[in-house]
This record gives C-alpha cells, sequence and structure tokens, in this order.
C-alpha cells in the first residue's frame, strides 16, 4: 500500500466518524426549551440531515472516485483469501 493510498484511508475514515457522530448523537448543537424551526423540521433534524447528504456525497466519492474501492479483478484472490481464513 502506498503513501498517498494509507492518507485517503485515514482522511475518509476521520471524515466518516466525525460526521456519523456529529448525525446520529447530536448533543453538540442540542439545546433546551422551544426548538427553532426550518421549514417545519426542528433546527437539529435539518442539521442532522444536512450532515447525512454530505456523507453520502463523501460515501459516493469515496466508492466511485477513488482507487480504494475493489475491482471485478481482484474479487476472485479476497474470495480465497476469504474462505482459507476461515478454514
Amino acid at each position: 500500500m502506498d503513501n498517498g493510498s494509507t492518507w485517503k484511508r485515514v482522511f475518509f475514515g476521520v471524515v466518516f466518524s466525525v460526521l456519523t457522530i456529529l448525525c446520529w448523537c447530536p448533543i453538540g448543537y442540542g439545546a433546551y426549551g422551544a426548538v427553532s424551526r426550518i421549514w417545519g423540521m426542528p433546527n437539529w433534524a435539518v442539521t442532522a440531515l444536512s450532515i447525512g447528504v454530505v456523507m453520502f456525497v463523501l460515501e459516493a466519492i469515496y466508492l466511485f472516485a477513488t482507487d480504494l474501492t475493489l475491482d471485478d479483478e481482484q474479487l476472485p484472490s479476497v474470495i480465497k483469501s476469504i474462505r482459507e481464513d476461515i478454514q
């Protein structure tokens, strides 16, 4: 694995982790009392939805625009190594 690929993995891992925490645990942008609304939704829900949209775009980039995903040619060797590990 080359150094560029390692940095891509670390970058995407960190970004996905931070966005996942912000999306599924909105403690950092929550508040007590009356909730302000945007388009009829609570403010925190709009924030979580926005973070989810950013995560979707980043995941699409990760899957289709980087060299980190598997090619069809690599699949037989991956299956073979999994089978060897199981046995």
